[in-house]
């Protein structure tokens, strides 16, 4: 069978294959049952990195609560067959000294994991990749002053950790430059695709290079634009000559990333990614073509909501407002009506919505946990506007 080829992960002095799998999807499932055989099947294939977080947590479609580290930490237990290390990355929210500790706890114990230094998962030797999820200007001024990043330091040095990190987001910039230029990071995870390179080739400068020339190991998250794209997907291809193929493709062939990190939420997709992976690359030419097709679209996917959840890990609405839900259904319509495609479907499922809406009383209070700075009071007030009867 055809192997993944590896690229080096940084100066950690490790390899990783060019295809990772991000386990936070595993929330979304239709059961708990399809996690633990996706994760199953992802090691079958010999992927040697696992990313995944603290806060990935939820219910199944069945209603079954799901935990993404005890589905992962719990699969990687019962195998008897891998021949090396496992990576193993996984975040917290942890921005104090007192909270990283207990994050990064709570963590070890959802993944089983034992030991100092050489730690194992069961019989398993794996390497602990444990990064500061989500680093934004609030976060990181907390970080800078909380004493965290020496905490993180000794954390390495008592053997708790293997290799520290932290992830971020586009508007970010800023943070992430400074958190890199601190030394202290291993390893950096960043959003990228073909319809946002703002911290790749298109921005002010080029951060995935700037990690990568500084020994940073550099995980692609983001590859395929977040979950709010898929429901839309169909009607963007009507309109640009790029699949999910060449939208992996394109990350993959970026020389500063060390792995794509591909969420997938079924086996059949991640078998899709497998043989994109280990395909041919796409030249310059072909590159620039994409770059060109995708700036048909990308405009008009600004400042939508992608259906992360990532506002929801640490945040529930005190008005009990299920907005994650509100964003994701306005945002599709966004797309799909400017691309001039039918959007009664979204103004009828809307209805079930429509008195959730109404409880919103603007107070604000879930604007820092937007990854994507949206506004969402405002967006809710809009949805009711046009999706309104």
């Amino acid at each position: 069978m055809k192997q993944l080829k590896r690229r080096k992960f940084g100066a950690t002095g490790l390899q990783v294959t060019e295809l990772s799998f991000g386990a936070m999807n595993l929330r979304l499932l239709d059961n708990a049952t399809e996690g633990y055989q996706l994760v199953n099947y992802v090691l079958d294939q010999g992927i040697n990195l696992i990313d995944t977080a603290r806060a990935y947590n939820g219910l199944t479609k069945s209603g079954e609560p799901v935990e993404s580290e005890v589905i992962v930490g719990e699969v990687i237990r019962s195998r008897t067959d891998l021949k090396e290390p496992l990576i193993v990355v996984t975040k917290g929210h942890g921005y104090t000294v007192p909270e990283l500790e207990e994050e990064l706890r709570i963590s070890r114990e959802k993944l089983g994991i034992t030991g100092r230094g050489a730690l194992r998962i069961g019989n398993n030797p794996i390497i602990l990749v444990y990064f500061l999820h989500g680093i934004n200007e609030e976060r990181w001024a907390k970080v800078k002053s909380s004493g965290a990043l020496d905490r993180l330091r000794e954390l390495k040095e008592e053997g708790l950790i293997n290799i520290p990190g932290f992830s971020s987001h586009y508007y970010s910039r800023k943070e992430i430059k400074e958190a890199i230029d601190t030394g202290v990071f291993e390893v950096v995870e960043l959003p990228y695709n073909i319809f946002n390179r703002i911290l790749g080739e298109d921005g002010e400068i080029n951060l995935l290079a700037y990690a990568y020339e500084r020994g940073l190991g550099v995980i692609n998250m983001k590859a395929f634009g977040g979950n709010g794209l898929a429901p839309v997907f169909g009607a963007i291809q009507e309109c640009v000559d790029i699949d999910h193929r060449a939208m992996l493709n394109f990350c993959l062939a970026n020389p500063y990333i060390s792995t794509v990190d591909a969420g997938a939420r079924y086996i059949h997709e991640f078998r899709e990614d497998l043989e994109t992976a280990l395909g041919e690359r796409p030249d310059q030419a072909q590159l620039e073509r994409l770059k060109q097709e995708a700036d048909i679209i990308a405009p008009h996917l600004r400042h939508l909501c992608r259906d992360c959840l990532h506002c929801v890990e640490k945040f529930s609405c005190p008005q009990e407002v299920d907005f994650p839900a509100i964003l994701a259904l306005y945002s599709r319509y966004l797309i799909k009506n400017a691309l001039g495609k039918e959007v009664a479907e979204y103004k009828e499922r809307f209805a079930e919505l429509a008195a959730d809406a109404e409880k919103c009383i603007e107070c604000g209070e879930c604007l820092p946990w937007c990854e994507y700075k949206l506004q969402i009071p405002q967006m809710i007030a809009k949805a009711r506007e046009e999706l309104g009867s």
